[in-house]
């Protein structure tokens, strides 16, 4: 028993570290460690995931607003799509056989895989705004990253940030604020059709399908070190973090593609 608290806050400073100073998402780190290190099924691991990404995200977004950084409106447009497609995502966790949940994840995580190996970072050279009708993009944004959040566990950080960017209708500054608002709001949504599931086997605390201790000792170890992790990750170069993010993402898929097609 200890010992499982001790790995899972473990596990936690490796999610703090690897999304502060990669700026790699924490869930997909979460899902691989619930699923094989702990032995948690899919559906389990999502929504502990999606409980772990509201605590952070709901840590980020207050500073954020602290320091006005957050447009609402924008927020608001985005989450009016998001909110059905999280809902509706979560739902199909649920009732979606474990293998297909276990292939949209790994589809996400090559996407991701793609994206850090072809995305050019050039976002210094966006122009500071735009007027454009932020209804379209807001849709687009919302729905892929909602349905993305309630099916695989993961924020939709990798969708929603590239989207806002190319979609200029929101100066640079406020493009991780807002990320972290609609993450917060998608991973929310998308944790009431898997509270509402019957409760999971667990030592402490679960609230349907969601392991409110493994949350809760994840998102203690990610704080402290995420917090340290800023203080270095604008030491290593884009060039050197790609390259460490990429073989992260390789030995996830590696390790994930071995489960779904062997089973352990």
């Amino acid at each position: 028993m200890m010992i499982e608290l001790i790995l899972t806050l473990l596990g936690g400073v490796l999610v703090g570290l690897l999304s502060s100073v990669l700026g790699l998402g924490g869930g997909i780190v979460m899902v691989p460690l619930l699923t094989i290190v702990f032995k948690m099924p899919q559906t389990q691991a999502v929504a502990t995931s999606l409980m772990t990404i509201a605590f952070i995200t709901l840590l980020n977004t207050y500073r954020f607003q602290k320091n006005k950084m957050i447009n609402w409106r924008m927020v608001f447009v985005i989450v009016v799509f998001s909110a059905v497609s999280s809902f509706c995502g979560g739902y199909l966790s649920t009732v979606l056989n474990e293998r297909v949940l276990l292939f949209f994840f790994i589809l996400f995580v090559f996407y991701v895989f793609l994206q850090t190996l072809f995305l050019k970072h050039n976002v210094s050279q966006l122009p500071a705004g735009q007027q454009r009708s932020p209804w379209l993009w807001g849709a687009l944004i919302g729905f892929f990253s909602g349905i993305i959040s309630g099916t695989t566990g993961v924020g939709g950080g990798s969708i929603i940030t590239p989207l806002l960017f190319k979609s200029r209708v929101e100066i640079q500054a406020r493009v991780v604020p807002i990320t972290n608002a609609v993450m917060l709001m998608n991973a929310l949504f998308a944790l009431i059709p898997l509270a509402l599931q019957p409760a999971a086997n667990s030592k402490l605390f679960t609230v349907g399908l969601i392991h409110i201790d493994r949350a809760l000792l994840i998102f203690a170890g990610a704080v402290p070190a995420s917090i340290w992790g800023t203080h270095y990750q604008g030491r290593i170069p884009l060039k050197v973090k790609k390259i460490f993010i990429a073989i992260i993402l390789l030995i996830i898929l590696i390790r994930m593609a071995y489960k779904f097609f062997i089973g352990i």
